[in-house]
């Protein structure tokens, strides 16, 4: 298992192929993974009227490409962090990470990508492998130096290539709560649905798991509440084929879910992607978050770990999916509260 140097665009990128994978990086681009091949099958959404370049720091995400699998940290929508000893301190659009040069070293068959806080002073790594289970891994370790607690956000950030009456499936009992929705659909920021089948704000029917065409020019960002099961997945019913992370529900307890039908951005043509998220915490804005209380804590001199893993292949049904997700959760990352973070 090698991983290469080639040319993307004009960058400079990493390349892999392994068990039916094909992994492109670019990690003077904010680490960001531009390509996931599986069985020759394009995962990720590329931006058709933006090309990948080097990105300014603090710049809005939707100046550039806003594709492929950027990393969110320390925040993912653009506040002021609100507490000592960095209060008043901006925190960027999709936070700091997505848009600078990251160093790397290949060991062993594992990309190990690293980046540091600009404004904040934390160390972040993330690794990713090949498993000979046929699963990409992803691991993560974000250090705090200073001696004093810091409060963070991290959501994984793929923008996946939707096609209409694909369908995002989720564990049972699966609840989101909203923190945007074009012109209020869902109603406004905390509201709560059921998920799949819920109402819009004005009691229409709704079935949030279904991906309709660009044209309809939606776009909703909503959270998860604590999920029973540690996976989430995108699936075609017409060619049987899902995508799914799947990871352990003490690392990782929500999932972000950004349905963009052509509505986003809001100041041109829309773009059409999908992010299926895994995430530390919610709402967007890191602020909110601190001030609602859901959002890790790093204290003073301390470090973080998680994983997840993103698998790929093909099930007759939902159904049939939820089952086989349910069982590879069960099987990497057995509940144990004794070792509950």
């Amino acid at each position: 298992m090698e991983w290469t140097r080639t040319k993307i665009g004009a960058l400079d990128g990493l390349f892999l192929s392994r068990m039916g994978w094909e992994i492109q990086v670019l990690p003077g681009l904010g680490g960001k993974i531009s390509s996931i091949r599986s069985h020759g099958s394009e995962l990720l959404a590329n931006n058709p009227r933006k090309a990948m370049i080097p990105a300014r720091y603090s710049a809005p995400y939707a100046e550039f490409d806003a594709s492929g699998f950027d990393e969110c940290f320390p925040t993912i929508g653009p506040c002021v962090y609100p507490d000592y000893p960095w209060s008043g301190i901006e925190v960027p659009d999709h936070g700091e990470l997505w848009s600078v040069p990251w160093i790397w070293q290949v060991e062993g068959g594992q990309l190990r990508l690293e980046s540091s806080g600009i404004h904040f002073p934390y160390h972040f790594t993330k690794t990713i492998s090949i498993t000979d289970a046929g699963a990409i891994r992803f691991q993560y370790h974000v250090s705090n130096p200073t001696p004093f607690p810091f409060r963070f956000l991290w959501s994984a950030h793929p923008l996946f290539a939707p096609q209409p009456g694909m369908r995002i499936v989720m564990p049972p009992e699966t609840r989101v709560l909203v923190d945007f929705s074009k012109n209020d659909r869902l109603g406004e920021i905390w509201q709560e649905h059921a998920w799949p089948h819920t109402q819009d704000r004005i009691g229409l029917p709704v079935d949030l798991g279904l991906i309709l065409g660009p044209e309809t020019g939606l776009v909703d960002k909503l959270y998860t509440t604590s999920l029973s099961e540690g996976w989430c997945a995108l699936y075609n019913p017409r060619d049987q084929r899902y995508a799914a992370f799947v990871f352990s529900t003490q690392q990782i307890p929500y999932v972000g879910l950004s349905i963009n039908m052509g509505g986003w951005p809001f100041d041109g043509p829309g773009y059409y992607n999908l992010g299926v998220e895994p995430c530390s915490g919610f709402p967007d804005r890191l602020d909110l978050a601190i001030r609602q209380g859901s959002c890790p804590l790093l204290a003073a001199g301390a470090s973080q770990e998680w994983e997840m893993r993103l698998h790929a292949g093909t099930a007759e049904h939902e159904d049939a999916l939820k089952s086989t997700l349910s069982q590879l959760a069960n099987t990497f990352y057995p509940f144990n509260p004794d070792t509950q973070s």
